[in-house]
């Protein structure tokens, strides 16, 4: 019996040691907290935090104060951060100091919805991170959409069609590559499921429900033609055709 008190007790001592140790020892305690690559430092580190509390009640009780509180890597960036495309987290155990890499979203195509005037900034994967004003000429590639389309989701795809989507963005990502000066995209009637591209020569006209066979090798082709600016169109919607005039 008397083995048994004095086990119990220092296995007590032992476990009241280390509870203190892991909450209240300075050798757990958060140094700093850094975030490198955006100026929206406070708002990425506010939401983690909230994200990384609810997702389990032992952080809770640890806090954002105590190292064993932040994971070892960021599985999912949290949904009310779409403006990211990375972030990463790294551990000094010795200097006791987290280091959160951002990485924002850059503008790659302006999305407009003319008839209600709101434009948005999309990154080239197609996801809509921020509004943004209209913008002319030749510097920006601007998509202009007629329709009934008010506004289009922060965070999301520009389309809900994934496979739309992915097609429209690699038929501009084609064109921006090419030597062509596009003055206009644009989507007269979204029902068609057509894009229309109107450049310094021929206008341009593409289904979004399929890619052109070869278009890179094509398009270059055309190009590279004599007469090609001497052309009205070039018609691809038609899968496996071309037609112009």
């Amino acid at each position: 019996m008397l083995k048994f008190i004095i086990f119990f007790s220092v296995f007590i001592l032992l476990a009241t040691g280390a509870i203190y140790f892991v909450f209240h020892s300075h050798f757990l305690k958060v140094a700093a907290v850094d975030i490198v690559g955006s100026l929206r430092a406070e708002e990425i580190k506010e939401v983690l935090i909230d994200n990384l509390l609810k997702t389990s009640k032992i952080r809770s009780w640890l806090g954002p104060e105590n190292l064993l509180f932040w994971p070892s890597k960021i599985s999912n960036i949290p949904a009310s951060l779409y403006w990211l495309s990375g972030l990463s987290l790294e551990k000094n155990w010795q200097e006791k100091i987290i280091t959160l890499n951002a990485k924002e979203r850059e503008p790659w195509l302006l999305w407009c919805l003319t008839d209600s005037g709101n434009c948005y900034w999309l990154d080239e994967q197609g996801i809509v991170f921020s509004s943004a004003p209209e913008a002319e000429g030749f510097l920006v590639s601007k998509v202009s959409e007629q329709g009934d389309r008010r506004q289009l989701s922060l965070g999301q795809l520009f389309y809900d069609n994934s496979q739309f989507a992915e097609n429209t963005l690699e038929i501009i990502k084609q064109i921006k590559n090419s030597s062509l000066a596009v003055s206009r995209f644009s989507i007269e009637n979204p029902n068609l499921e057509e894009l229309t591209v109107e450049t310094t020569g021929p206008k341009l006209y593409f289904s979004l429900r399929f890619l052109p066979q070869n278009f890179d090798k094509v398009l270059n082709d055309l190009i590279n033609r004599p007469n090609f600016r001497k052309l009205e169109y070039i018609d691809f919607r038609v899968e496996n055709r071309i037609y112009y005039k």
